[in-house]
């Protein structure tokens, strides 16, 4: 227990913590109020915070960027250490509800009811085909954003670069574009939880939640196999 909460470890934490809860706000806040450039606000916001906080905890921000780390199991991340690993995990989740919370205390109901479904109408609920393309759509992008983590950010063939928050957040820009009119283009649980919560207690949540999986398992799946084919 002592080793998980050295002073070093709770500024790893707090950094996830804080980084997932500006990055909900970004998405809650940027797609009900910038009409024109969400995906790349979204985007270079990710950049943004893995630029501050990348230094202190890898700027994970993402369970299924920390479940690839851990199919790598860097010195920095190590399998052997699973306190850390169910901390970053915690802290996720905990900072994308608080970040939720507050996007939907600033930007009021608009910014609540935000989070990503791949129901867009009645019909949407029983059409399968939709799913499965949300699915899939999910998984591979999903595998893309934590590939490129673990290219740019892992790798020591690439230490000292200065391009890897950039590439990673124009890899999420890039996902939005491409699949967010089809499943929201969520990522990562903690989005999907932080979003999700504020729609919940504001009763906006019109069509169900039965699209859960997908979002659950598509992004954990993309982030194992980007680790394990990194590897």
């Amino acid at each position: 227990m002592g080793e998980t909460f050295t002073r070093e470890k709770v500024a790893r934490y707090s950094s996830e913590f804080s980084g997932c809860m500006f990055l909900i706000m970004f998405i809650k806040l940027s797609v009900v109020y910038d009409d024109y450039t969400t995906s790349l606000s979204i985007g270079l916001g990710l950049g943004l915070l893995i630029y501050n906080y990348g230094y202190i905890s890898g700027a994970h921000l993402n369970p299924a960027v920390t479940m690839a780390i851990i199919m790598r199991n860097i010195p920095d991340f190590p399998l052997s250490d699973p306190g850390q690993i169910i901390m970053y995990f915690i802290s996720q989740y905990l900072g994308g509800i608080f970040g939720g919370i507050i996007a939907s205390i600033i930007g009021g109901e608009a910014s609540a009811a935000v989070y990503p479904t791949v129901f867009r109408s009645e019909d949407d609920v029983n059409d399968g085909a939709r799913l499965v393309q949300a699915f899939i759509g999910e998984l591979f992008f999903t595998y893309l954003l934590c590939t490129t983590v673990c290219h740019t950010a892992t790798d020591k063939r690439q230490g000292g670069n200065q391009f890897y928050g950039l590439a990673i957040g124009l890899s999420l820009s890039l996902g939005i574009a491409c699949i967010g009119p089809i499943s929201g283009c969520c990522l990562n649980t903690a989005v999907w939880l932080g979003t999700v919560v504020p729609a919940l207690i504001t009763n906006q949540v019109e069509y169900g939640l039965s699209d859960i999986w997908v979002y659950w398992v598509a992004t954990f799946l993309g982030g194992i196999i980007a680790g394990l084919w990194f590897n």
